[in-house]
């Protein structure tokens, strides 16, 4: 009886630890989330406050003068860890921000939605006032980005340990 007992737990334990080598990676809890601007966008950080202020269109020119185009992917992981710790609010929240606005009079617009982080890269890229994110993964860094560059938030880098815009 003992033997079988030992048998038992060892095979739960086991297979919990096979289940954790494939399940942990694919989650990817805890990745950066990298805001990007075009590269020729002199601005080199941004404040949560501010980047909330340019999402939900509370600011709509950038310090230069240029228009703010902020985008997104639709229904990406990284679009709703970005409105839960940016803008404190669920996806269906934001939308109903914007129709509210629409309701109420208030000049709002919302960011440009598109598919990809390939169409968000490319939008970024063509449109001098544009400001996006994506995953860590998805952005290099190195140049071959072609056009885009990432910004701090609140002074802090996403290859930081200390930085808080994470999945």
């Amino acid at each position: 009886m003992m033997k079988n007992k030992f048998m038992s737990v060892t095979l739960r334990t086991f297979a919990l630890m096979i289940l954790s080598v494939f399940v942990a990676p694919a989650a990817h809890a805890g990745d950066a989330i990298v805001v990007i601007v075009n590269s020729a966008n002199p601005v080199d950080h941004v404040s949560t406050a501010e980047l909330k202020k340019l999402f939900l269109s509370d600011r709509s020119h950038w310090d230069t003068g240029k228009s703010v185009a902020p985008v997104m992917v639709t229904g990406s992981p990284e679009r709703a860890a970005f409105l839960k710790t940016v803008c404190r609010m669920s996806d269906s929240d934001f939308s109903k921000y914007f129709l509210q606005a629409a309701f109420t009079g208030k000049s709002a617009t919302p960011p440009k939605e598109v598919s990809s982080v390939a169409a968000l890269k490319s939008f970024v890229v063509s449109s001098p006032g544009a400001i996006g994110f994506v995953k860590a993964l998805d952005f290099h860094g190195d140049g071959s980005d072609g056009g885009v560059k990432a910004v701090k938030i609140d002074g802090i880098a996403a290859s930081d340990s200390a930085y808080k815009l994470r999945m």
